[in-house]
C-alpha cells in the first residue's frame, strides 16, 4: 500500500504541475491587458470596471473533438477556431470584445500546450484578455470559452428587432465553410475550400460599424443561414423572403459544384460565422461590405417563416441546418 504521506507528496507536485501548465500554455502566451480590468487572471475570479454609459455583454461556447473539429484536425487550429467563433457572438452584438475566460479539457500535455497556443494566437489577434479559466485532464479534447465585451446602454442588436419593409443582408461567405470541412473528411486537406474551415475571422469591427449605422437587428450564422434567419423571424414575429442569387459570390459556387449542391449548402451548410442582419431600405453604406438577400415581409402563419427563391422560382431545402439534438 502507497504511504498517505506519498500520496500527497505525489498529488503536490500534480498541483504545481497543473498551474506551472497554465502559466506556461496560456498565462505567459496571452499578452493583451484590458485597462478596465481591476483584478486579473490569477486570482479566485476577476474584476472588470465599467464606464458609467456601458453595458456588459457576455457569451459563452462549447467545442468538441469529433463534433466541432474532425479528430485529425490540429488541435492549435481548432483551438483559434473556437475562440473566433465566441468572438463572432459579440460581433453580432456590435460590441467591443475585452475579455475571455478559457476551460480547456486537454487528453494530454502535448494537447494542453497545442490548445493553449491556438487560444493565445487568437486572443492577441483581437486584443482580447485572457481574464481566468481552467484545465482538466480527460480522454477528450474540448473547450468551454466565454467571452464578454462592452457597448454604448442600449444600442445592443438582437434578434427580436427586424421589422416588417428591412432588407435582409448577410456579410460573409455563405457555405464556404461546410465544403472544406467536406473536403477535409473526404481526405482532401489542401481542398481550396479547406481554409474557409480552418479560420475564423469574426467581424468584430463591422459588427460595431453596423451598430454604428443604425442596424438594431443582427445575429451571427453558425448553425446554416435558413435556420438562423428562422431564430430571426420568430424573435421578431415576422417573416424573410430570400433570393439565392444575391447570395455572395453565389454563381460561381454553382459553376463549381452545382447548383442543386450549392443551395443546400449555401442554406444550411453551417460554420459560416458571418452577420445576417436587417436594415431600414434607406440606409447607407451597407452594400460597401455586406449584401442585400432579402426583405422582411409580414408573417403569414406559414409553415415556414424564412421563403427561398432563386430567379423568382421557389426553392425548397430538405434540411434547414445544423441541430446537436437531431435524431
Amino acid at each position: 500500500m502507497v504511504p498517505l504521506w506519498l500520496l500527497l507528496w505525489r498529488n503536490r507536485f500534480d498541483f504545481l504541475s497543473e498551474f506551472s501548465l497554465i502559466e506556461s500554455c496560456f498565462v505567459s502566451k496571452a499578452k493583451t491587458m484590458h485597462a478596465g480590468t481591476n483584478v486579473a487572471n490569477g486570482d479566485d475570479a476577476s474584476v472588470h470596471a465599467l464606464e458609467p454609459n456601458q453595458e456588459l455583454v457576455v457569451s459563452t461556447d462549447t467545442a468538441v473533438a469529433g463534433v466541432h473539429w474532425p479528430h485529425d484536425f490540429p488541435l492549435e487550429k481548432a483551438a483559434d477556431r473556437a475562440v473566433c467563433a465566441a468572438l463572432s457572438d459579440l460581433a453580432a452584438m456590435g460590441a467591443e470584445a475585452c475579455w475571455a475566460w478559457v476551460s480547456v479539457v486537454a487528453e494530454n500535455k502535448h494537447a494542453l500546450t497545442l490548445m493553449g497556443q491556438g487560444v493565445a494566437d487568437a486572443l492577441n489577434r483581437y486584443d482580447v484578455e485572457l481574464s481566468g479559466g481552467d484545465t482538466v485532464h480527460a480522454p477528450l479534447n474540448s473547450l468551454n470559452i466565454t467571452v464578454a465585451g462592452v457597448l454604448e446602454k442600449n444600442t445592443s442588436m438582437q434578434r427580436k428587432q427586424a421589422k416588417t419593409g428591412e432588407k435582409v443582408w448577410f456579410l460573409g461567405q455563405a457555405g464556404f465553410a461546410a465544403l472544406g470541412l467536406e473536403q477535409w473528411l473526404n481526405d482532401q486537406k489542401d481542398g481550396s475550400f479547406v481554409k474557409y474551415f480552418s479560420e475564423i475571422t469574426p467581424k468584430l469591427q463591422q459588427g460595431k460599424a453596423l451598430r454604428a449605422l443604425g442596424v438594431r437587428c443582427c445575429m451571427d450564422v453558425s448553425d446554416g443561414i435558413l435556420q438562423d434567419a428562422g431564430h430571426i423571424c420568430e424573435a421578431s414575429n415576422i417573416s424573410m423572403r430570400l433570393e439565392l442569387s444575391k447570395f455572395p459570390n453565389w454563381l460561381s459556387l454553382c459553376e463549381q459544384i452545382g447548383e442543386e449542391k450549392a443551395t443546400q449548402i449555401v442554406l444550411s451548410g453551417g460554420e459560416d460565422y458571418g452577420l445576417l442582419f436587417t436594415a431600414e431600405p434607406d440606409m447607407h453604406g451597407l452594400d460597401a461590405f455586406a449584401e442585400c438577400i432579402g426583405e422582411c415581409v409580414e408573417d403569414r402563419d406559414v409553415s415556414t417563416s424564412v421563403e427561398v427563391y432563386c430567379e423568382g422560382e421557389k426553392v425548397n431545402i430538405a434540411a434547414p441546418g445544423y441541430n446537436h439534438f437531431a435524431v
